[in-house]
């Protein structure tokens, strides 16, 4: 196998990756009401406190109104607020509410036996190495975002 096609094949590893995970999040927390997507913002805000919809946004690589749409789910169950932003009258300041909190951190409970198991099912080694593998990955893709789409060529010829 070439080692263009060994990148597809990672490419779409993750993505089969991300989907079971999303799948197994949400099976995980069905009862809760609350999707892995919705999992995921409130992650943000419970690491990271109080922020606007587009600096969530920013930092998952998604779109504002997607970001809005997971938002206003968790807003209308009570699991997060928003106030005021003095910094910007357009974009209010979204956090966790108290059951939010208490909510995300019943979630990271049940979530310890699932990477338990996944501890004992790769090991330390294959742990670390995915971890490096991935951070590299996400260097990469980084610095190719970062390029801007113009610099992105489908065809290496021009």
């Amino acid at each position: 196998m070439t080692a263009a096609r060994k990148a597809e094949a990672v490419t779409r590893e993750i993505r089969a990756c991300f989907n079971r995970m999303a799948a197994l999040g949400d099976r995980l927390h069905r009862d809760l009401g609350v999707t892995t997507a919705m999992r995921a913002v409130m992650e943000t805000l419970a690491e990271h406190g109080e922020q606007t919809v587009p600096a969530i946004a920013r930092t998952k690589s998604v779109t504002r109104q997607h970001i809005q749409v997971l938002l206003n789910r968790l807003v209308a169950a009570k699991l997060a607020a928003t106030r005021p932003n003095p910094a910007d009258k357009r974009s209010p300041l979204a956090g966790l509410t108290d059951a939010g909190r208490t909510l995300f951190a019943r979630m990271r409970e049940r979530e310890k036996a699932v990477f338990a198991d996944l501890t004992r099912a790769l090991g330390d080694a294959d742990l670390d190495a995915t971890l490096a593998a991935l951070a590299a990955l996400r260097t990469f893709l980084d610095r190719a975002l970062e390029k801007g789409e113009a610099d992105v060529r489908t065809d290496r010829t021009r």
